[in-house]
């Protein structure tokens, strides 16, 4: 039981940051139309790192929260699958944006679920 209790804090969190950026682009896209174009501007990447890095940790507090055992092994557990997936977001945009955003997109988000866990833990 204490293992499926650990697979659901991951899921629960890693599906707490899929809906909220999910929701978020979608208003984005909406209300800014201009923000859809590709290459995206400064404003559009400094706002997604900024949503992207509120929701892992925000993601990695549930996940800290939700654990039976160990909030900080979950919590890392769960900033590994977000550094997998956003480093494979992040070699999409490989030929279109310059500079540290591709690398800042891989690795800001993964921290900042982990940064979620740790002040669960410290603040708790």
């Amino acid at each position: 039981m204490p293992l499926l209790r650990s697979f659901i804090a991951i899921a629960a969190g890693f599906a707490c940051m899929a809906l909220l950026t999910a929701i978020t682009t979608l208003l984005t896209r909406w209300l800014v139309p201009s923000w859809a174009k590709m290459p995206p501007s400064r404003a559009a990447r400094l706002f997604n790192l900024v949503a992207g890095c509120l929701y892992s940790m925000l993601g990695g507090r549930i996940t800290a929260m939700l654990a039976p055992i160990s909030p900080l092994v979950h919590s890392l557990i769960l900033a590994i699958i977000v550094l997998l997936i956003s480093t494979i977001a992040a070699s999409e945009f490989r030929g279109q944006a310059l500079g540290f955003y591709p690398l800042a997109l891989a690795v800001l988000p993964a921290m900042a679920t982990l940064a979620g866990g740790i002040l669960l833990v410290l603040y708790r």
